[in-house]
């Protein structure tokens, strides 16, 4: 079983910093920037978010893996256990991200009703 170690640079700063990182990039590669439709916006911040809980996850294990620990051997002692493990840590670690991706989102809305507004002056009809 893996034993939690207290908050360090490694273990928490660094995952952190990259997980609200890909918060920002992630979302301009999965919504295209013409998009009219806020479904689609929605569903490219769905996507961002499980991706980040899972590329959270493997960070945490990567992390585990450079103090010492070995992912391999815990994944194949008990799977279900490191696998939760490793997904509450990247839970945890949404605290940070999942904010900014609520802000990204917000732009991105904001862009949606910019493009259909432009629509309508461009048309002059709804």
């Amino acid at each position: 079983m893996i034993q939690p170690e207290p908050i360090g640079f490694l273990n928490t700063g660094l995952p952190v910093v990259v997980l609200a990182g890909l918060a920002v990039v992630l979302p301009h590669l999965l919504v295209s920037a013409d998009t009219r439709s806020h479904l689609v916006v929605a569903a490219g911040m769905a996507a961002t978010a499980i991706a980040l809980l899972s590329i959270g996850a493997a960070i945490f294990a990567l992390a585990y893996g450079l103090r010492g620990g070995n992912p391999g051997e815990a994944f194949a002692a008990e799977p279900s256990a490191t696998l939760g493990y490793f997904l509450g840590l990247s839970a945890k670690a949404s605290l940070i991200w999942l904010p900014v991706l609520g802000l990204v989102w917000f732009a991105k809305a904001q862009a949606v009703e910019k493009r259909r507004g432009e629509d309508v002056a461009r048309t002059g009809s709804r």
